[in-house]
């Protein structure tokens, strides 16, 4: 029996309606509603079989309630029964949702409407439901693909056109699903370019073939990253045993291939170490040893596994090691130390052992690793390093570290008992001549034979030794009094007086100045002792050589004095002790002032200005005249720069460079940097440099002086006569002036020899096309010389002493004419 829903207002109609069901034979109940609540009550009530609905209610709007009826129970039928509602409007409301339209004057054909609605409204639900699970399956798949780590893909033979991809595409390649869709070779072109080629044979080759493939290959994603992936695909077979497709995962396996590589290197550490690894159970059988344990130990693999961790015991330790031993390999899961052992041939050798706990994921002891290594060598090496420490390595003597040592040991006994001792500071003389000549292998044999000869004259008590270079150090313990000493002093440079034949071929002379101090009279320490010997080794250096000197208290306060100097020096740049000078150079022709030599001025604190020929020379010698140097050139451009402010733009301000610091390798740097820092024209500074300089190392002056000329100074050479240039370097530098010594101005009148070589100095200038300057002029005589002679500038005492700046800018206001023009 079915249950029928007739929404029909005329009673009459719907008695017929139910007759003719009767008739029809269709068994069933049917229930008439004709107004809204009595419908929603009814709808409520019960799921209806089929829904019988006139057109045209009064209280009921037909395609309001065909909504209503289709979004409660869209798998019910609906059909119209109604009197003549026209074509068009049934086609209309079989679009809408009515499932058939039976006309109320030809019922006969209700039945067989109701009966088709049935049938089609069972279709229906089961397609609804097949459907449904269709669309559960297709959210499960969804998913399951959005879940999973791996890429799921479907793609065509060929790889031309993907049909599916997973989301972890995205995760992969970080490149969008929606991309690969648009390019699917994008898959291809992301694999690294090392892969690539093989990668797309071997897929083509198993595709060709109707094959599975699977493939571990590189992933070179937009960012730069490098992932390992795995790409296994498989065949989707159609009628015939061809491929209509394929589908496949692709996994990140970045992670595993790492363990992997560690895993390859950890083996690939355990075979080649150097050192030796064992693996013991935790009853101390060996599981596993490399092959150093067997270089090592001398046992094969085969002997030591299975045996327990003390095959290499030499007996040498007591039981109380091997229980310390364990005690801390079982309380802190770790033990190191040195320990003796012995390889199977018998030998004992020393070996460094370290011993730890391998432990599971709960922090429970499964295994013991041990790594070795011999340190035979390493204890050998340290005895070597122990003599190297405190003996010198060419000569095989002491060396200073250990000549301090035993000097003290040696005053501490001296003062036990009462005695003297003596030490004599021997420094060889032309030594450096021999090294810079012979080279440095006949220097090394030099000094060889030198500590050999010292040793013939020790006694047993004495100690020689080489305090570094070229100087030795004789302690003379004990010693009665001072002729003692000089005695042995005699000896030594009578012995180095004889000639050294050092390559067969070569004889060479050496002497050496000796300075000797005694304990206690000079000194009471180490200190004081090797201060006197090497104050009185420089006097007798200065007395001219070959000699020896004793200390005197006059020497320790000169060393006092020039060591206070020096400290001085060095806080002289902190402290802005320094400053500039001018002295005018004044041009012949028109008598003014055209520019100034700066001259560098020390005004120590508390004092007064000290003498650069005091400090200059200790300066060089420090090195610190490199710094000094750069601070001359900032403050000399620092002064142009004020001059140019003043509206003197046109003077020149000309420096004078050390040696140290024209090979410095930096001094183009140095000049560029201060005139940019000042704003300075460049040939508003000229660099002095001595002619002894530039000879040291011609070609590589000749490099320097282009690189300073492309800067745009000026360059002069200074002391021009007095050196040894050769003239066909001088051709080659890039000099300005040439600069008339002093000596030669001043004995202008006195020496027909110096006034020669000033003529020839102003005449070869001219010839090579350069400015000459004479220094030194005092007198009115060497004026009139040199002007006659076509000098072109001068500088001297007879135009002005050099002066503080304040000074050179009030002669500047006053004309700066310092000598009147020539008469024509």
């Amino acid at each position: 029996m079915i249950h029928l829903l007739s929404i029909e207002d005329s009673l009459a109609d719907f008695q017929l309606i139910v007759r003719q069901l009767k008739r029809q034979g269709v068994d069933a109940t049917i229930v008439r509603v004709d107004d809204p609540a009595s419908l929603a009550a009814a709808l409520d009530e019960r799921l209806w079989d089929a829904i019988l609905s006139d057109y045209e209610i009064p209280s009921l709007v037909f395609h309001e309630t065909l909504a209503l009826l289709r979004q409660r129970f869209p798998d019910t039928p609906v059909i119209l029964v109604s009197g003549y509602v026209g074509e068009e409007v049934a086609v209309c409301l079989l679009k809408d949702g009515v499932w058939d339209v039976v006309p109320k004057d030809n019922l006969s054909r209700l039945g067989a409407a109701i009966e088709r609605g049935l049938r089609d409204a069972a279709q229906h639900r089961a397609r609804r439901v097949a459907e449904q699970a269709l669309q559960q399956s297709e959210e499960r798949f969804r998913l399951i693909a959005g879940t999973i780590t791996e890429a799921i893909w479907m793609a065509n033979v060929g790889f031309t056109q993907f049909f599916y991809v997973s989301p972890a595409y995205e995760r992969i390649w970080q490149r969008s699903c929606a991309s690969l869709y648009q390019n699917p070779r994008a898959s291809l072109d992301d694999i690294h370019a090392d892969d690539r080629e093989w990668v797309m044979r071997l897929t083509n080759e198993a595709q060709s073939a109707g094959q599975t493939f699977s493939l571990d290959y590189r992933v070179l994603r937009p960012d730069g990253e490098v992932r390992w992936v795995t790409n296994r695909g498989f065949p989707v077979l159609a009628t015939g045993g061809t491929p209509s497709c394929y589908v496949g995962v692709v996994e990140d396996v970045t992670e595993r291939h790492d363990a992997e590589e560690r895993l390859r290197q950890a083996a690939t550490v355990f075979e080649s170490t150097l050192e030796g690894v064992m693996i013991a159970a935790l009853d101390g059988r060996l599981l596993a040893v490399n092959k150093a344990f067997t270089d090592i130990s001398g046992y094969s693999e085969a002997e030591a596994l299975g045996r327990q961790t003390n095959i290499q015991r030499s007996g040498r330790h007591g039981d109380e090691f091997y229980q310390a031993l364990w005690a801390s390999l079982l309380g802190t899961g770790q033990w190191h130390g040195e320990i003796w052992n012995r390889r199977k041939n018998g030998e004992v050798y020393p070996a460094w052992v370290n011993i730890s706990t391998v432990r599971d994921d709960f922090g429970r002891p499964t295994h013991y690793v041990g790594v070795f290594s011999d340190i035979s060598q390493l204890r050998r090496s340290e005895e070597q390093l122990a003599h190297l420490a405190h003996y010198d390595p060419l000569t095989d003597l002491p060396n200073r570290l250990l000549l301090q040592s035993r000097l003290e040991h040696a005053l501490d006994r001296a003062q036990r008992h009462g005695r003297r001792a003596a030490a004599l500071f021997i420094d060889l003389d032309f030594f450096k001549t021999v090294n810079d000549s012979l080279g440095h292998v006949v220097g090394d044999r030099l000094l060889i034979d030198v500590a050999q000869r010292l040793r013939q004259r020790l006694r047993d008590d004495d100690t020689l030794g080489r305090f570094g270079g070229d100087e030795f150090l004789l302690l003379l313990e004990p010693v009665i009094n001072t002729d003692e000493a000089a005695v042995v002093a005699r000896d030594v440079l009578a012995i180095l007086a004889q000639p050294f034949r050092l390559d067969g071929k070569n004889e060479v002379f050496v002497g050496a100045s000796i300075g000797i101090s005694i304990f206690p009279e000079d000194g009471s320490s180490a200190a004081d002792l090797l201060r006197g010997a090497d104050a009185a080794m420089h006097q007798a250096k200065g007395q001219g050589r070959n000699r020896f000197c004793f200390y005197t208290a006059d020497m320790n306060v000169q060393a006092m004095a020039q060591l206070e100097l020096e400290a001085a020096l060095r806080r002289a740049l902190e402290r802005n002790e320094f400053l500039l000078h001018y002295q005018p150079k004044v041009d012949l022709r028109s008598g003014r002032v055209v520019g100034a030599e700066a001259l560098i001025r020390w005004q120590r604190e508390g004092g007064g200005l000290e003498a650069p020929g005091r400090f200059i020379p200790l300066a060089e010698k420090t090195g610190l005249i490199v710094a000094i140097g750069t601070w001359v050139i900032d403050c000399a451009c620092r002064q142009l720069r004020a001059w140019s402010d003043d509206g003197r733009p046109d003077l020149r301000l000309a420096v004078n460079v050390s040696g140290r610091q024209f090979a410095s390798g930096d001094l183009a740097d140095v000049v560029t940097q201060a005139l940019a820092r000042h704003g300075v024209a460049a040939a508003a500074l000229e660099l002095e440099l001595t002619e002894s300089m530039l000879m040291e190392d011609p070609e590589a002056t000749i490099a320097t002086l282009h690189a300073l000329k492309r800067i745009g100074v000026k360059l002069s050479l200074d002391d021009f006569g007095t050196g040894y240039s050769s003239f066909a370097y001088l051709s080659r530098f890039p000099i300005d002036t040439l600069k008339i010594d002093q000596s030669f101005v001043r004995n202008l009148a006195a020496e027909p020899e110096a006034a020669m070589i000033a003529v020839s100095i102003i005449d070869l200038a001219h010839r090579m096309r350069l400015k000459v300057i004479a220094e030194g002029v005092e007198t009115e005589a060497q004026l009139d010389y040199l002007r006659v002679r076509e000098c072109d500038e001068m500088q001297g005492y007879l135009f002005a002493r050099p002066m503080p700046a304040d000074a050179f800018g009030c002669l500047l206001q006053d004309g700066a004419r310092l000598i009147g023009s020539p008469v024509a």
